[in-house]
């Protein structure tokens, strides 16, 4: 059980100043000025890539007023108020709720599991996000990382817990899904419920303020989008994005929706599917229908297969949101993170399979 350890800010002021830090983590010397929490250098590296979002606005990261959530320092996370006045906190520092103060996609998503009854089993659990993502992954540990995907940027792993059977985390069952899939895909493949995207956002009026940003579709989490990592498969997500003169962006990424199930996906719902058939056939899948102003989304699991997936784009006209084609192809960024899916991958998928748990 973690103790809930509050100190008047002054003692945490001069505390850091002794031991080289500073409350905003100012001096290069501290191992905080160099975390990804800082620096935001994920987001920076992926907007400026050579296929980042960047070569369609033109904009250097650094110019954006869109991005807020970096964080100065120990208050942004650790800062309690007190009848005593503000104070340092362990407890507060591991809330969900301070999290979310920044991560606002994970705070959707929490959102739509509880409409949904759909929650994560972790959440349902009373698990927090403190409880997988370790002090040295959220503070730093001296060294530079240009994203989170970086060799030891990150601790968080299912196999941290699901190991070895306890009396609070079951181990991984030898059910012949795990045995068959075991070096093949990893645990969100299967158990991740869907992706979540907050879908077509505008990058015109809003990326030089602070703003929020206005999309037409809002947040979706109808899908599930199935990428490639490193050779194994996994869950993913995209993310489209329209310029000021209607220039089109599609970035694919691994990703894992923060909404996990107990029990894996069936065999059907990946094999033999309607997206695998046409896919695997090398036609087009459409991923969304547009009809009477409303947009429903494919519900299923998807193979990405970046030149056949077709997503519609829209613009404002006359204070209306409208479906347009742009008129150059999409700008479509994968490289960095997301691998396809090969055609003989798409023929394993293609067959029916009957091997689900037992």
């Amino acid at each position: 059980m973690q103790k809930k350890i509050v100190l008047p800010l002054f003692i945490m002021i001069i505390f850091l100043a002794l031991n080289n830090g500073a409350v905003h983590a100012g001096q290069d010397s501290c191992f905080f000025s160099k975390s990804l929490h800082k620096t935001g250098e994920g987001m920076r590296y992926w907007y400026e890539a050579e296929d980042g979002f960047m070569a369609l606005t033109g904009m250097p990261y650094n110019e954006l007023g869109c991005k807020q959530c970096h964080a100065k320092g120990c208050t942004d996370c650790h800062l309690e108020k007190t009848e005593k006045g503000p104070a340092f906190s362990l407890a507060t520092a591991r809330k969900n709720e301070t999290c979310f103060k920044c991560h606002a996609r994970e705070k959707a998503i929490s959102k739509m599991d509880k409409s949904r009854n759909t929650q994560d089993v972790h959440m349902e659990a009373g698990l927090t996000c403190a409880d997988c993502h370790t002090p040295r992954e959220t503070h730093g540990d001296g060294n530079f990382y240009k994203t989170m995907r970086d060799p030891n940027a990150k601790d968080a792993a299912c196999t941290n817990c699901h190991t070895k059977d306890s009396e609070d985390y079951p181990a991984i069952p030898a059910t012949k899904s795990h045995r068959i899939h075991k070096g093949k895909l990893e645990c969100n493949a299967c158990h991740v419920q869907n992706t979540m995207t907050c879908y077509n956002c505008h990058f015109g009026e809003f990326a030089r303020t602070k703003s929020k940003p206005k999309s037409f579709t809002g947040k979706i989490k109808d899908f599930l989008l199935l990428v490639k990592y490193k050779g194994k498969i996994t869950s993913g997500s995209l993310q489209t994005l329209v310029s000021a003169d209607d220039k089109a962006f599609i970035v694919y990424a691994p990703y894992l929706t923060h909404s996990i199930m107990s029990d894996g996906r069936k065999c059907e719902e990946c094999h033999k599917t309607e997206a695998v058939n046409i896919l695997s056939s090398g036609e087009k899948f459409a991923m969304a229908t547009v009809k009477d102003g409303k947009t429903d989304f494919y519900k299923g699991v998807v193979p990405l297969v970046p030149d056949l997936l077709e997503w519609p784009f829209f613009k404002k006209e006359d204070d209306k949101w409208v479906t347009f084609k742009p008129e150059q192809k999409p700008l479509v960024q994968m490289g960095l993170y997301a691998e396809p899916f090969t055609r003989e991958e798409l023929k394993k998928l293609k067959r029916k399979h009957t091997y689900y748990k037992k």
